[in-house]
């Protein structure tokens, strides 16, 4: 990848709209420009644009506080005396992340490095705290927000990690949590047989069934009935299935027997929302007790919520934060601010994945290594992520991992002999554009630009039946190149055209077997044509096609990326 050099003038705070000011004055805060692009702004009110490292601590594990020592441990112990002080190490590793343009401390870092020059945020981890929800899996239990103890326990753990950084000048804020969800709001993959190990309740099951006198338990029966007119015939009805007594459900959860009705998922979801909502009013007021100056910053989505999650987080959180490894990072998290209209962090960031790896470059004519893919594809997906209004920083995932060696490749800026590693070359040469990409494109006139030469990432409403991986072309001098790759299919453009503010696009794609989570999908091949209208960056409209001599017909979304 080649970077062009880029020295655009960072916005002055005069250009901020003050309406959208979140924070505290002489803390770390959120605005928006009048030209509509979000950034934080530090103390001193200048734009920052936040370039982080995760898990920089000795233990070289993710974890931070709770992590265990591990190689890395040894080498620091060695290399820097640790057990005699800390200072030499700290300082090492805050010279390496300047010396690479980050300027910012992710998630898991120690507090040895807290308020040591350099930006940082800290993880409270909420969901750590028990008491717990029952788990018909035993994996990952909610915790039980509504029980007293469990209150207590959240209260106690924010009062020992806020309470210290109150007037920390270099705290960006606090992430409530790391990848968490708020149990399902369906009884989808219900599998009522022998070998039952996938199968899980909806979390309002779980909690309808839980002991009687629970607080949980009370709260969840109180929610239901009250949809329901208070009346077990009325529920019995919704749900299509009989429930003549709160036991019930117990007997249903121990059978594992489906309950078919329409009603009952829209009462699912509505009691996750509940539950979100309460986690969220609960993490906020535990945070603004022990420190009232400091940004939320959210509790890193693994994934795109649904819709109701996110309407339960937006009076409680100042900034979105989400994690990613895909290359469609813009594409994937743009839904979540153009329905919430909040700043987003990205809390994880690494392209040393298989999307980033295995499948080709659209203008790929000669294979490429997958190393080259990596680092062709990696630095394109953050200088996206910089034309993006609402995304106002990333975080590198990880700081510490294993050497990189042929085709097998690690996660880490150092490795355990806490030398650099592979990543850092093209880290170093990313980062120092990053904030100027930002604000040469502040007015978003790039989304505008035409769509002669660029990148088109398509998403389809299922290319095959239940598929719905999205696929990628490039067009240069207004020609498209012949080769469409996504993942596990491959395929042409056969025909590229334009009138005014419509495109006509005509695909054939090659689709390999694969199976996902017990479901196989079938090889195949299918002829696609799509009418797409532009809206700025954004192209919407329908397909109509084939797969495997079946009629495919639905909807249809693209993004347009012109060179950056």
């Amino acid at each position: 990848m080649h970077c062009k050099v880029i020295t655009a003038q960072l916005p002055d705070y005069a250009e901020f709209d003050q309406t959208t000011l979140k924070g505290t004055p002489g803390y770390f805060r959120i605005a928006r420009t009048c030209k509509g692009q979000w950034w934080f702004l530090d103390p001193e009110n200048k734009p920052f644009y936040y370039k982080g490292v995760c898990a920089v601590n000795r233990a070289g594990t993710p974890g931070g506080r709770r992590a265990d020592p591990g190689p890395y441990a040894a080498t620091v112990d060695k290399k820097y005396n640790y057990q005699a002080g800390v200072d030499s190490f700290i300082s090492a590793c805050i010279g390496k992340i300047k010396e690479l343009n980050f300027n910012a401390l992710g998630a898991w870092t120690t507090e040895e490095f807290f308020n040591n020059n350099v930006p940082f945020t800290e993880i409270i981890e909420f969901f750590k705290e028990g008491p717990f929800l029952p788990s018909v899996n035993e994996k990952n239990p909610l915790p039980d927000i509504f029980h007293p103890a469990w209150l207590i326990a959240a209260d106690r753990k924010a009062r020992a990690l806020c309470s210290p950084l109150r007037y920390s000048k270099w705290l960006v804020g606090y992430f409530t949590d790391n990848e968490i969800g708020f149990g399902k709001a369906d009884d989808f993959g219900f599998d009522p047989g022998f070998n039952a190990g996938q199968f899980d309740f909806s979390l309002l099951r779980i909690v309808l069934g839980m002991n009687t006198g629970e607080p949980a338990f009370e709260l969840a029966w109180n929610f239901i009935l009250n949809r329901h007119n208070n009346s077990f015939a009325e529920l019995s009805e919704a749900w299509q299935i009989s429930i003549s007594s709160k036991e019930d459900v117990k007997t249903l959860n121990t059978l594992k027997r489906p309950i078919p009705g329409n009603s009952y998922l829209e009462d699912a979801q509505a009691f996750v929302e509940l539950y979100a909502k309460k986690y969220f009013e609960i993490a906020n007021q535990c945070i603004r007790r022990y420190d009232p100056n400091h940004l939320i910053l959210g509790c890193r989505f693994g994934a795109p919520p649904p819709a109701y999650v996110l309407d339960a987080l937006l009076p409680y959180t100042d900034v979105i934060s989400v994690n990613n490894y895909q290359p469609i990072l813009y594409e994937r998290y743009d839904t979540v601010y153009q329905y919430t209209g909040l700043p987003l962090l990205i809390g994880e960031f690494n392209w040393n994945t298989d999307l980033y790896k295995k499948v080709p470059l659209p203008n790929e004519t000669v294979p490429l290594s997958m190393k080259d893919r990596m680092f062709e594809r990696g630095p394109a997906t953050l200088l996206r992520t910089a034309l993006h209004p609402g995304i106002i920083g990333y975080t590198w995932y990880r700081w510490v991992q294993g050497t990189s060696t042929g085709n097998n490749y690690y996660d880490g800026i150092v490795n355990y002999g806490d030398s650099l590693e592979m990543h850092a070359t093209m880290l170093k040469k990313i980062n120092s554009i990053l904030e100027s990409v930002r604000a040469e494109n502040a007015d978003s006139q790039w989304k505008n630009a035409p769509a002669t030469t660029g990148e088109f990432t398509l998403f389809f409403e299922y290319l095959r039946p239940d598929w719905t991986h999205y696929i990628r072309f490039s067009i240069q001098n207004n020609k498209p190149d012949p080769m469409v790759y996504g993942w596990q299919m491959s395929g042409k453009v056969l025909a590229y055209s334009q009138i005014k503010n419509h495109y006509f696009i005509k695909l054939n794609i090659d689709f390999k077997e694969l199976t996902v989570r017990n479901q196989t999908f079938e090889s195949g091949k299918g002829i696609y044509e799509l009418d797409l209208v532009r809206n700025g960056e954004k192209f919407y409209g329908r397909f109509k096609g084939n797969f495997n001599g079946k009629m495919m017909e639905g909807k249809v979304k693209a993004f347009f990326f012109p060179p950056v």
